[in-house]
């Protein structure tokens, strides 16, 4: 393909970030940008080819490294009761379902023939086959499109945990902190204790914190953008489910915490979780009033440490707030803890529906109106409340706290 044709592919790509939005990610693009991402996803693999590159799918994926499989979690069934609105009883918020999750696995390459490498993005390459091991390999069309040097470290083990160049907290806490988690249960200690990890780093602190609790030093993690890191051998492992995260791995990940963060005093703290971006909560003040008379802590929305978040999340009975990325902390909670729920009416993931009970939290929802079809283009929905009528509902909420 001609410099200038890569060139111009390339400036798509970064104009209307697409490279990141091949997922459900993008909110705001035109409507010209989003038929062209559409375009790219769709012919991102014949592009590839062009380029001499090849995407696995994830069942091709999971056949290329079936030989290097050291560890597997079986597929799991799960029962998801349906829940209805706190308030309006006869309001479905969720109706019941039966999930299935795909397996997850780790893998121990042995790049015995110096043929696998790992891309900018993190994804791992063997031969000309790019695996798909998160959600979706396009992304490396841009690796492809504008590659650029880096520097080269050496490494006995590496762990590529990550092959994309977006996410948040609670991204990096299911998809790939608990990976690490599995990786690091799946390895012997000495293999561990020795191998670095790479992917495209978020630069955050909770990121640093959170790889220090699972036991890499700074010397021992390198950015994939910066850093090609040769290897003698390379652990990858899957995320089979975006909604459902494997619970095993959510397990994993608060042993590893529970572990490594200092024993809080059992307390009965009932806390509100506000927001300070996107979705905020219309009528709040009032709501707020209220809840302070009912002992309700009132926690803004500031920035804190994977340590304080989970001091706070330990020490609840009960937890109310709109939905948000904070829930995440909910894997620090106590068995026990109750969970209630805010959305806005067009907008209601279902991640903590599913991660409460498998926590043992009871779990309760509320939408002020007519519930409308969720979907990810209402993600900036404020949340209205009816103080009112939500306070009326309260004491049952709180019956068993």
């Amino acid at each position: 393909m001609p410099d200038h044709t890569l060139s111009l592919f390339h400036h798509l790509l970064v104009r209307h970030s697409l490279f990141h939005s091949f997922a459900i990610r993008s909110f705001t693009l035109s409507p010209f940008a989003l038929y062209l991402r559409e375009a790219l996803k769709s012919h991102s693999g014949g592009l590839l080819r062009l380029l001499g590159r090849r995407l696995l799918t994830k069942d091709e994926t999971e056949a290329r490294m079936l030989p290097y499989q050291i560890y597997a979690i079986p597929k799991v069934v799960t029962n998801l009761e349906a829940v209805v609105d706190l308030v309006q009883t006869d309001k479905v918020m969720f109706d019941h379902k039966r999930e299935v999750t795909a397996p997850d696995f780790v893998w121990r390459y042995p790049n015995t023939d110096r043929q696998a490498g790992l891309l900018r993005c993190g994804a791992l390459r063997i031969g000309q086959s790019i695996l798909n091991t998160d959600f979706g390999n396009s992304v490396v069309l841009q690796d492809r499109l504008r590659p650029t040097r880096r520097r080269v470290v050496q490494a006995d083990v590496l762990i590529a945990p990550w092959s994309h160049y977006w996410g948040g907290y609670f991204d990096y806490l299911l998809f790939i902190a608990a990976k690490l988690c599995r990786i690091k249960q799946a390895l012997p200690p000495d293999v561990f204790g020795r191998a670095v990890v790479a992917y495209p780093l978020f630069h955050t602190d909770f990121e640093r914190e959170l790889l220090h609790m699972i036991g890499f030093s700074d010397d021992r993690i390198y950015d994939t953008r910066k850093v090609d890191v040769q290897f003698d051998e390379c652990v990858v492992a899957n995320n089979s489910s975006w909604f459902y995260p494997s619970f095993a791995d959510v397990q994993c990940l608060k042993r590893n915490a529970d572990a490594y963060m200092s024993p809080q005093p059992t307390a009965d703290r009932r806390l509100y979780i506000r927001r300070a971006g996107r979705r905020r909560v219309i009528y709040e003040e009032p709501l707020l009033e209220r809840l302070r008379a009912y002992g309700f802590e009132i926690i803004d929305d500031l920035p804190r440490s994977v340590a304080e978040q989970y001091a706070l999340y330990s020490s609840a009975s009960v937890v109310v707030g709109p939905h948000g990325a904070s829930f995440a902390n909910i894997l620090w909670c106590r068995p026990g803890t109750r969970l209630f729920e805010l959305f806005p009416a067009g907008y209601m993931p279902e991640y903590f529906r599913y991660l409460a009970p498998k926590l043992s939290m009871p779990y309760a929802a509320y939408c002020h109106g007519p519930v409308q079809e969720s979907h990810h283009s209402n993600v900036d929905q404020n949340v209205v409340v009816d103080p009112d009528e939500l306070m009326q509902r309260l004491d049952v909420l709180l019956a068993t706290v």
